[in-house]
């Protein structure tokens, strides 16, 4: 595109704007009026009680008896050996029947094939509703557990309780007379033995939370401190990272390059070196690789290639790679002149986790609408049979049974797969929606510094707050525009990974290609259009356009400035990643050092059980504070750069057309 003239009436970003994308505003607005209307007819019609027993822990397989469930919170197995099978790995379910029952067993009691013990067991036979009088047919069709021992309710299961010596001593079998062994039974309850360790685990992580919670926050405060006065410091050591890094990084590739001439010229006098490596083939063993001349010359030839590429890309690009230096000392003096900026993450953090509660919730109702809809199953290959079963004149229930579905007759219950879609869609878009005005916010309010003609003094009263207005008053419709594009791109690539997922023991080859290749030109396209997209809010937000306006223009001065962009995009993230290094890393150590008593003469630490999980809080979280600051660090210097290429289209630094550069940048520039 061709260079703009300049604008005398422009001062900054423009503060009488008009609405812009109105009939996206209209269209999101409906759209979120509608996703409130789904959320409703979920919350209303669902119920995530029937998903989850006591504990929270979900159930796959239930029971279903004529009478209330309310009072039976216990499931029962029939046979507990089954649920250490690689099918209950892959169907999510012990492979066993199961009912629900008030209270477990607390005797023993085994059912043995003989014919002469039969009366006696159907005697002391008392259990989980099944009086039936004949047991041996009872028993050998499955509807009846082969035998039980004194269980306990644990996390809403019926777990054996008995003692490992008189474990032991039992010996029983099932309906097809497989003999059940102690060991059987405890790999059976390895699952949730694993959970009570689980639990207890977490339990100790909570009291050590209970008594160091203060703590964390008071380390979080410094990791606080310490990513503001890093981005502060940036105005003075910036250019000497910069430099030091740039001019070490050649240094070690020409010692490098001499290292491996040294090698290669010692191995001529090697007897059997200069055997080639195609002669050597492949081999585990690299010692082999490195007696061999051409290893060596392949190593001199790369290194030296990457050493002149690095020397002459910094003598050519000296000047951008200085104008990028520059450009960071601007923004941290902006972020120092309005700190506000650093906090507004809060805000956009607070903001989508709104937006995923509300979806959670959403589809966690819509996937228990309904009434529930059950599958009586046999204990041995889990087919359908009749809901009662009749003997001797006496019908009685079938206690056990799987939920297959939730169903419903309106046009809601009848489209709930495709109402998930739309949830997971609208959460997309707004999440979209909610980033994509943190950035345009944080644009205006770095834009207004730029055009500042003496800082501080003319920076606007609350840049921040006025550019979170003017966002959201005019600009809602391009910000659901650009956010539209990114969601429509998002779902596409979910689907294609649950297309992926569902092609995964599929024999076609070419499908799997195609998908893949697919995968990866929407991965692609996404973040190019978030790239995009980023820099139209800036235009956005300083000349107050629509949205395809802005993104047209940002991407056409973009590509006249292509070097000088594609030098401070990489300045910016080496500062930016070695910024969250040593933040993260720092905190770590400052850490471990406080919670294992390294400042016991000083400090002393609250006694704890698992030292390292403060540790772990302390890291993680300060990894994230540590982006949160220097995102915005990030956005303020892709603003103050794309302002720097307007006007340096539009200005010549004339007493007619001033720069609102900082001198340095002058300097850098040779403008005076």
């Amino acid at each position: 595109g061709k260079e703009k003239t300049f604008d005398p009436s422009f001062k900054g970003p423009i503060k009488k704007r008009g609405c812009t994308d109105i009939l996206c505003c209209l269209l999101f607005f409906v759209f979120i009026l509608g996703y409130i209307v789904i959320g409703l007819f979920a919350w209303l019609n669902g119920d995530p009680r029937l998903r989850f027993l006591s504990n929270g822990t979900t159930i796959v397989v239930k029971c279903y008896l004529k009478h209330s469930l309310l009072n039976k919170n216990n499931l029962f197995y029939f046979d507990l050996t089954r649920c250490a099978s690689a099918a209950t790995l892959i169907n999510l379910q012990c492979q066993t029947t199961q009912i629900c029952v008030s209270t477990c067993p607390n005797t023993s009691w085994t059912y043995f094939p003989d014919v002469a013990k039969l009366e006696a067991a159907r005697l002391s036979h008392t259990s989980h509703d099944c009086d039936f009088q004949d047991i041996q047919t009872i028993i050998l069709s499955g509807k009846c557990a082969p035998y039980y021992l004194p269980y306990a309710p644990v996390v809403g299961r019926c777990i054996p309780a008995i003692a490992v010596d008189s474990l032991n001593l039992i010996s029983s079998a099932d309906a097809s007379n497989t003999t059940i062994t102690y060991q059987s039974l405890l790999d059976g309850t390895a699952p949730v033995k694993l959970y009570l360790e689980a639990r207890a685990i977490a339990e100790n992580i909570f009291a050590d939370l209970t008594v160091s919670w203060y703590w964390l926050l008071g380390m979080l405060a410094i990791t606080a401190v310490v990513a503001f006065l890093w981005i502060v410091i940036m105005r003075w050591v910036a250019g000497i990272m910069v430099w030091v890094t740039l001019l070490g990084i050649i240094g070690v590739l020409s010692f490098g390059v001499w290292y491996c001439y040294d090698e290669w010229n010692r191995l001529k006098t090697v007897a059997g070196s200069n055997t080639t490596i195609i002669a050597v083939g492949f081999t585990t063993n690299l010692s082999t690789y490195l007696a061999l001349q051409d290893t060596w010359l392949a190593f001199l030839i790369i290194l030296a290639i990457v050493d002149a590429i690095m020397i002459l890309l910094v003598i050519f690009l000296r000047k951008r790679i200085q104008i990028a230096i520059k450009v960071i000392e601007q923004s941290s003096k902006a972020i120092g002149w309005m700190i506000s900026t650093l906090f507004y993450p809060l805000v956009t953090f607070l903001l989508v986790l709104i937006a995923v509660s509300f979806w959670a919730a959403t589809a966690l109702f819509l996937a228990s609408t309904g009434s529930p809809i059950y599958q009586v199953i046999d204990s041995r290959n889990l087919t359908s049979l009749p809901n009662t079963t009749s003997l001797h004149g006496q019908t009685c229930d079938i206690n056990c049974c799987t939920k297959a579905a939730y169903g419903g007759t309106s046009i809601f219950h009848n489209n709930v797969i495709w109402l998930q879609v739309v949830a997971v869609f609208g959460m997309l878009w707004i999440v979209n929606w909610i980033l994509a005005l943190g950035q345009c916010t944080l644009a205006g309010a770095f834009a207004s510094y730029y055009w500042a003609w003496k800082k501080p003094q003319d920076i606007p009263l609350l840049p921040l707050y006025s550019s979170f207005g003017r966002s959201l008053r005019y600009h809602t419709g391009s910000l659901a525009f650009g956010s539209l594009i990114i969601a429509i791109v998002q779902i596409i690539r979910l689907m294609l990974e649950y297309a992926d997922n569902k092609l995964k023991t599929a024999e076609n080859k070419v499908a799997k290609f195609i998908l893949k290749c697919m995968k990866c030109c929407f991965w692609c396209l996404e973040k190019f259009l978030k790239f995009l997209n980023r820099n139209a809010y800036i235009m956005i937000a300083v000349y107050g356009k629509h949205f395809c306006w802005s993104a047209k223009e940002a991407f056409k001065l973009l590509m006249r400035n292509i070097i000088r962009a594609a030098v401070i995009d990489k300045v910016t993230d080496f500062i930016l990643f070695v910024g969250k290094l040593i933040v993260t890393v720092g905190m770590g150590a400052l850490a471990w050092a406080f919670f294992t008593n390294k400042f016991v003469s000083l400090l002393q630490a609250p006694t704890l059980n698992y030292y390292w999980m403060p540790i772990i809080i302390v890291s993680v979280a300060a990894y994230f504070v540590a982006a949160g600051f220097f995102n915005t660090f990030g956005m303020a210097v892709d603003t103050i750069f794309l302002c720097f290429c307007k006007y340096l289209e539009r200005n010549d630094g004339s007493e007619e057309k001033p720069y609102y550069m900082s001198k340095s940048l002058r300097d850098v520039l040779g403008k005076k």
